[in-house]
């Protein structure tokens, strides 16, 4: 009788994918094949000028210091993600738009692939594990960007893992310091939400301190985790601007105007289909609760509790919820099934995944996921050795941005003169498009006085004249809709110098 365990050795089925793999390689070919690509640079504007940033530090060979695309902010500046904008802007300078994908579309797919390979390690069965990260990705994918922030996503997992692993036996602590240390010194220098780490880390000791306390055990595991949690606290100040980034960090959340400057950090909208995902990992994780009733310890309270508070405050927090509550899921349902043996239900189950786990073993994961990235390279490459085309174009939509008028304005320079006044939305690709004009704001945080300056203008309130002068404004360019285009075609002062379905330019009549 021929033999289904799962311990099956099927080794002609080497070359096939595993279900770990199938998911890398569909998330990282459906990224950059699929138009998908052009929403991971478009969605907003933040790719581009953290491409701009990332290609000057490489023609300079120095760190960003100092501001050098705005006009309205010249000051001192404290680069949170440079070596992730370096990362970005060398593979676009590469490949152009299409390296910028090809470098997000390997984390994303290396993060789902990962978290997939945690399940597996945490006794999930291959079926369960392939539901429960599919319906992470569906969570997660409203911040499937080409931003700094998809690092912060991976070392979010790394981190879990390694701290879960230490709870649970699995992971000793000369582990835990030999990876999350340096971790950390890379993390600072990735993007500036590192401090994710931290608080995970004060969330596994604060948690291992209270089971101890309530079932009188030792406290080592706590002590240990504190000591990790100061070792990695002092690893976060090996970045190019020591404390001050830190400063900026705690300074930006301390004030409500700048932490709400965009969507992303407001509270999740459950009115908007980006969050359907997430709604079906809260419904599951519900019934999980109400039906499995798992004995959570005090981390996991803690975890699942405090990350679903910062959610709620920031829709930012999103996949880091995702990430960390997808493997405590995984277990719950893995521990439950295992106490329903003998129903119905749970032998159908268990055949169904029986099958796929025998499978899942017997498949490989290096020589698919090898194919699928060199089959990616070559169709980057081939069309620039050969001189061609390339197969692939990726840029920036003009329905969305403002690439007529930039055209326009590049060929003839003459027809604007002093200061750019411009949509919030469209500051990151400006300062990419068009370097050699500085623009008037972008997404990244500065300081409470200039974004009320900004809101007074772009409303517009009363006043906003007074602020033109102030920043010394000699042109706008604003989405057709705009409100202010409605007061400046009314005003003598004002000429309109370029318009389009998309673009209105008005320039100070001199």
């Amino acid at each position: 009788m021929k033999d289904t365990s799962p311990h099956t050795d099927a080794r002609p089925h080497r070359w096939l994918p595993s279900l770990s793999a199938m998911i890398w390689i569909t998330l990282f070919l459906g990224l950059n094949l699929t138009s998908a690509r052009i929403v991971l640079i478009s969605a907003d504007s933040d790719a581009a000028w953290h491409r701009r940033f990332g290609e000057w530090m490489i023609q300079h060979h120095a760190i960003v210091r100092e501001n050098n695309v705005l006009h309205t902010h010249q000051s001192s500046f404290v680069s949170m993600e440079w070596l992730s904008e370096v990362v970005y802007a060398a593979a676009g300078n590469l490949f152009g738009w299409n390296g910028v994908v090809l470098v997000a579309a390997t984390l994303i797919a290396t993060i789902y692939w990962l978290l997939h390979r945690q399940l597996l390690a945490d006794s999930c069965d291959a079926l369960l594990a392939t539901v429960l990260v599919l319906v992470a990705m569906l969570a997660a994918s409203m911040h499937w960007l080409a931003r700094p922030l998809l690092f912060t996503h991976l070392l979010t997992l790394v981190f879990a893992w390694q701290l879960r692993g230490f709870q649970q036996g699995r992971v000793s602590a000369r582990q835990v310091f030999f990876f999350l240390p340096p971790l950390m010194v890379l993390w600072v220098n990735l993007h500036g939400a590192f401090m994710t780490g931290l608080v995970l880390i004060a969330m596994y000791t604060l948690g291992s301190a209270c089971s101890a306390w309530r079932k009188t055990n030792s406290y080592m595991k706590a002590i240990t985790l504190a000591v990790l949690l100061l070792f990695c606290l002092a690893a976060s100040f090996a970045n190019p601007n020591g404390w001050k980034l830190h400063a900026q960090i705690l300074s930006f959340l301390h004030s409500p105007e700048l932490s709400n400057l965009t969507t992303e950090f407001a509270s999740p909208s459950f009115h908007t289909v980006g969050m359907q995902g997430f709604l079906l990992l809260l419904l599951i994780l519900g019934v999980t609760l109400m039906v499995v009733r798992p004995p959570l310890s005090a981390t996991e309270v803690l975890l699942v509790g405090g990350w679903g508070c910062f959610t709620l405050f920031s829709a930012r927090n999103v996949p880091i919820f995702t990430l960390i509550v997808t493997p405590l899921l995984g277990h719950w349902l893995t521990n439950f099934a295992r106490t329903e043996r003998r129903s119905p239900w749970w032998q159908h189950y268990h055949k169904w995944a029986e099958r796929v786990t025998t499978f899942d073993r017997a498949a490989g994961n290096a020589v698919p996921i090898g194919a699928a990235i060199l089959c990616m390279l070559l169709i980057l490459a081939i069309p620039r050795i050969a001189g061609n085309d390339p197969v692939l174009t990726t840029e920036f939509p003009s329905r969305r941005y403002p690439t007529g008028a930039v055209t326009h304005l590049r060929e003839h320079p003459e027809i604007v003169h002093g200061e750019m006044f411009n949509s919030f939305f469209w500051g990151g690709y400006l300062e990419f498009a068009l370097p050699e004009r500085n623009a008037f704001f972008d997404a990244e945080f500065y300081n409470v006085e200039l974004w009320r300056d900004f809101q007074t203008m772009d409303e517009p309130k009363h006043g906003w004249e007074d602020a033109f002068t102030k920043y010394r404004i000699g042109w706008t360019i604003l989405p057709v809709q705009h409100p202010l285009n409605r007061i400046l075609e009314l005003s003598p002062h004002w000429s309109l110098v370029f318009s389009n379905q998309q673009t209105l330019v008005f320039s100070l009549v001199s």
